[in-house]
Parts: C-alpha cells; structure tokens; sequence
C-alpha cells in the first residue's frame, strides 16, 4: 500500500546543510521516490513554487518546482528535477525573491532571463527544457541550493546586510533552525491532507 506524503520540516538560515554541495543521485530507491512525494508535498503546504532538498535536510541533488501554481485554480503541475545543471544563461532580469529557508525576508535579484537545463525526471531519463522569465529564476534559485548559495548570496554588500537586519528579528522565531508547521496551523481545507 502507498503511503500517504509527510510534511517535511524546513531547514532555516544558519542550518549548516543549507550551505553543502548536494550530492549526485545515480539511482532511484522506494525511499528517494518517497522522499519527492514529501518535498512535492511539502512544497504546496508552504504554498512555495520551488523547494530543494537541502532545505529539508537532505543533501540531494533534486528540486520541484511549479511555477503556475499561483494562477488562478491552484492546478497542481510539479516538475521534479534530478541532478539539474544549467547548460546556457541569457538576457537579465531583476526579480523580488524570498526564500522559505530565511523566513520574511525579501529582496530584488539580478538573474538571467533564460536558462537551458539538462536533468533527470523521476525515472532518471535525461531531459532538456529550456525557461523563461518567472519560471527561469525559481529554477536558478532552486538549483542555487544545491551548490549551498542562497538568494542573498546574490545581493550587493549594501542589500545583504538590509536583508540580514531583517533576519536578525525574523530568526529569533527558529531557535533551532527548524521551520515545522504543525499540522493543526494549517488552513482546514489543506489539515487534513498533510495529516498522516
């Protein structure tokens, strides 16, 4: 029988695994299968776009991402990315990103914006996908958590230490850097889905 996916705990701003290179995955288990459900999962109960597997503690080199899951609808349309690497970058684009792993705090991005990709699906088969715009930079930003970079790594001296004053206040909320949502904090509709 199959289980139902877990909301995974969050990794928060100071972890040290934030801050890893992500190892390859070279081969599919029930496990690793299981653990995609539970970021994929856990990735539309923080209502994110884009999670990676750093960011709930597992040094991995896989993300989801769903760009459109804010439209109108709500559709469900994740794209599990494994071992992705960027082949080519284009253009720029300047892009108001935060991050679930710093809490509360925002910033303007300088990103490429148009990246060609090559990774995995979760069969393993090798894709290529080309983005652009909005879905562009949550690949980028995702796929900076793989190499232990987060957004504010990206930021002018002057903005970083603006974001990092506001963390400051934000980070006293995570004693021990763990961002857990219990499940009875979650709106009725989405409690009893994250429920084991």
């Amino acid at each position: 029988m199959k289980r139902k996916p877990r909301l995974l705990p969050v990794r928060i701003y100071g972890d040290e695994i934030l801050r890893l290179k992500a190892r390859e995955i070279s081969a599919l288990s029930p496990e690793l299968k299981e653990f995609i459900a539970d970021l994929t999962h856990t990735m539309y109960l923080r209502d994110g776009v884009g999670l990676a597997a750093p960011q709930v503690g597992e040094s991995l080199r896989v993300i989801v991402i769903d760009p459109d899951w804010f439209r109108e609808g709500r559709q469900k349309k994740p794209l599990v990315m494994i071992n992705p690497r960027s082949m080519d970058a284009e253009g720029e684009t300047d892009t108001e990103e935060g991050c679930i792993s710093i809490p509360e705090v925002f910033a303007h991005v300088t990103r490429p914006s148009r990246v060609t990709l090559v990774y995995q699906d979760v069969e393993l088969a090798e894709r290529r996908l080309e983005l652009e715009g909005y879905p562009a930079v949550i690949v980028q930003h995702e796929i900076d958590h793989l190499h232990g970079k987060l957004f504010t790594d990206r930021l002018s001296l002057l903005k970083r230490r603006t974001a990092m004053r506001e963390w400051e206040e934000e980070k006293l909320k995570y004693p021990k850097l763990l961002r857990v949502l219990p499940v009875g904090d979650l709106p009725p509709e989405r409690d009893a889905a994250s429920a084991d």
